[in-house]
C-alpha cells in the first residue's frame, strides 16, 4: 500500500513538474496551451482553405472546414506530442535514471499523461467553437474522451520504445522529427479518409491515427454513436503493443546508466 501511495505522489510532483516547466518564463504562461492549436489552427486553415481551396465534402462554411481540421489536429498533436518527445525522455534526465528506486518507465507515463491533459484542452476548445459557430453538439459528444483513452496504451508503448532506444542511438531525434511531418500529411486531418486514392489504402490501414480521427469527429460533429467495435479492437491491440514495448524498455534499461 505504502508503495502504491508512493508511485501515486511521485506521478503528481513529475506531471506538475513537466506542466509547469513547459511555458516557464514566458510571457503567457499556461495560456500558449490554448494559444498555440488556436494559431495553428488559423495558419492551415488559410493556407489549406483559401491557398490551395482545399474542400471537404459535405462542409461548405470557413469555420465548418476549420472546426473539422481541428478535430483531426487534436489527435494529431496528441501523437506528435509524444513522438517527438519521446527520444529524450531518459537522456534528459540522468539525475534520477541512476537513482535505483527510481521507477523510470514512470517518466513515459508522465510525458503522455501531459499530452493526453493538452489534447482534453483541445477538446474544450472545440466544444466551444462548435457551441459558438454551429450550435449546440449532441449528447454524444460527451464520448469525445475515448478516441483519446485508446491511444494511451499506443503512446505509452511509443514512449518506451523511442526512449529507449534513444539513450543508445542519439539520431532517434532526426527521425521522430521527420515522421511527424509525414504523419501531419497521410492522415485524414485535411481531408476524409474517403478521398484517399484506392492505392494508398495500405496507409489507411496502418496510420494509427485514422481510426481515433474519425470517432472523434463522429461523437463531437456527427453527432453519432462511437464505434465501439473499432475502438475495443484498436485499444486491444495498443494494450499489447504497449506490453511489448515496456519488456523491451526494462530490457534495455539495466545499461542506461552506464551509457548516461
Amino acid at each position: 500500500m505504502r508503495d502504491g501511495t508512493n508511485t501515486a505522489y511521485l506521478f503528481r510532483q513529475l506531471l506538475s513538474r513537466e506542466l509547469a516547466a513547459r511555458y516557464k518564463s514566458t510571457i503567457l504562461g499556461s495560456g500558449w496551451i490554448v494559444m498555440q492549436p488556436l494559431l495553428m489552427l488559423c495558419v492551415y486553415t488559410v493556407v489549406f482553405n483559401y491557398i490551395f481551396q482545399v474542400r471537404w465534402a459535405g462542409v461548405e462554411s470557413t469555420t465548418g472546414f476549420a472546426i473539422m481540421l481541428f478535430a483531426g489536429l487534436i489527435v494529431f498533436n496528441f501523437f506528435a506530442e509524444v513522438l517527438t518527445a519521446s527520444p529524450t525522455l531518459v537522456l534528459g534526465q540522468p539525475n534520477l535514471v541512476k537513482k535505483v528506486v527510481f521507477p523510470v518507465e514512470m517518466l513515459a507515463v508522465v510525458r503522455v499523461s501531459a499530452a493526453f491533459i493538452t489534447a482534453l484542452i483541445g477538446v474544450l476548445i472545440l466544444f466551444v467553437a462548435h457551441l459558438l459557430f454551429v450550435g449546440l453538439p449532441t449528447a454524444w459528444f460527451a464520448a469525445v474522451f475515448l478516441p483519446l483513452v485508446v491511444m494511451f496504451p499506443m503512446l505509452l508503448g511509443i514512449a518506451w520504445l523511442l526512449s529507449a532506444f534513444g539513450v543508445y542511438l542519439r539520431d532517434i531525434s532526426q527521425f521522430t522529427g521527420i515522421t511527424a511531418s509525414v504523419m501531419l500529411f497521410v492522415s485524414p486531418i485535411f481531408f476524409p479518409a474517403t478521398a484517399m486514392p484506392d492505392s494508398f489504402s495500405l496507409i489507411l490501414k496502418i496510420n494509427p491515427l485514422v481510426t481515433p480521427m474519425q470517432e472523434l469527429r463522429a461523437v463531437a460533429l456527427s453527432g453519432v454513436a462511437p464505434d465501439l467495435v473499432a475502438l475495443s479492437y484498436y485499444f486491444c491491440v495498443s494494450c499489447v503493443f504497449a506490453r511489448m514495448a515496456l519488456a523491451c524498455f526494462r530490457r534495455l534499461s539495466t545499461g542506461f546508466a552506464d551509457v548516461l
